[in-house]
């Protein structure tokens, strides 16, 4: 292997991810009882027109199946799908893993949870955003939302099921994220296997929201890596690619050696950014490279399968080499680790193959 730090982890994972993402989001409907004030989506209480029928949602799930990727059901809310169990299950049976992040409201019950672990559920998404109801129910915009959440956890507790904690990092919640993690670690292990710090994309409603700035992002990172050492679940970053290139600096700083490094490249997921290890199909069918990145349109599962637009869609072929990256994302020598991230060059500058803007690192000249 080429042990320069921009090939870390470049070859092998750019290869595997252009033939199949690691993860495919599939937005099952945009409709939710919440009102989040980061929510791409702009959710509202009732579906669309043209959302993905039954039959249109097994035929995606039998292509996710040929590209061998777990399914992620996303929303809005899947609970506010009838067919929602119908679907779980024709994914399961052809042996899919899947992962569920329903919203948390009173739809979600303590029997969906049991029912979610019966047909082997890989795990559930909770959102939480905030370390006590003051804060987490006025990012959710309802009353008693912390509650159910960790109602959620604890019924998660009791079958045993796995779940991942996700959190939007803002302007208003970076100054909570310590108490968050005294909370999750004392009170939510151990079914929480995985706690994601979104970092804002702003779209959607997030267009409201603060966005921390690139120096904040930074002392986020010299925090996550200290707290990562022994945290009772797994600490990760989510639109947020720079943190490898931070965990790099520090593991070479300490002594690592660039194989060694290069060995945790598939642990630490390096190289996979928007549209290069996932993809996402709306409530209405349309591929787009992520969730927060809403163009280029791929195409629609309604007419072509999602196994044939992923591998050979020239805009990801684009966006999987960061040689077409520019400013310092072009000029970076970690930019195959890592890469930016593409949604939020294009939310914040409008070019998907500019410069992440929350990354403070300045490359070589």
């Amino acid at each position: 292997m080429n042990t320069a730090p921009e090939r870390i982890g470049g070859e092998l994972p750019g290869l595997l991810f252009g033939r199949a993402p690691i993860n495919v989001y599939w937005e099952m409907t945009s409709a939710c009882d919440l009102a989040c004030r980061h929510c791409r989506a702009n959710a509202q209480t009732d579906p669309v027109d043209g959302e993905l029928s039954t039959d249109e949602g097994k035929s995606l799930i039998e292509s996710v199946g040929r590209l061998g990727s777990m399914l992620v059901l996303t929303g809005g809310d899947p609970m506010k799908r009838p067919d929602l169990w119908e679907l779980i299950e024709h994914a399961r049976a052809r042996h899919i893993p899947i992962a569920v992040t329903p919203a948390i409201t009173p739809l979600l019950t303590r029997d969906d949870v049991v029912r979610f672990k019966e047909l082997g559920v890989t795990a559930m998404g909770v959102s939480l955003d905030g370390p006590d109801p003051a804060v987490h129910d006025g990012f959710r915009q309802v009353e008693g939302t912390f509650e159910r959440s960790m109602q959620a956890l604890r019924w998660a507790r009791e079958v045993e099921l796995p779940v991942q904690v996700n959190t939007s990092v803002t302007t208003d919640t970076l100054p909570h994220l310590k108490a968050m993690y005294r909370l999750l670690s004392t009170e939510a292990a151990p079914p929480v296997k995985r706690w994601s710090l979104f970092l804002l994309v702003p779209v959607g409603r997030g267009l409201e929201l603060g966005v921390p700035s690139a120096d904040e992002v930074e002392e986020l990172f010299s925090w996550v890596y200290e707290v990562a050492e022994d945290a009772p679940f797994r600490v990760g970053t989510t639109e947020a690619p720079h943190y490898r290139r931070y965990w790099i600096e520090r593991k070479r700083a300490e002594g690592m050696s660039l194989e060694e490094i290069g060995r945790r490249a598939g642990r630490m997921a390096f190289g996979v950014r928007d549209g290069n290890g996932v993809v996402f199909v709306s409530c209405r069918g349309e591929i787009y490279p992520a969730g927060f990145l809403p163009e280029p349109l791929l195409g629609n599962v309604k007419e072509v399968a999602l196994d044939e637009v992923y591998p050979n869609a020239p805009a990801l072929r684009v966006l999987r080499d960061p040689e077409q990256y520019k400013g310092r994302c072009g000029r970076c020598d970690y930019k195959f680790a890592c890469g930016g991230s593409r949604a939020r060059a294009f939310g914040m500058q409008h070019d998907m193959l500019a410069d992440d803007p929350l990354c403070a690192y300045q490359p070589p000249a």
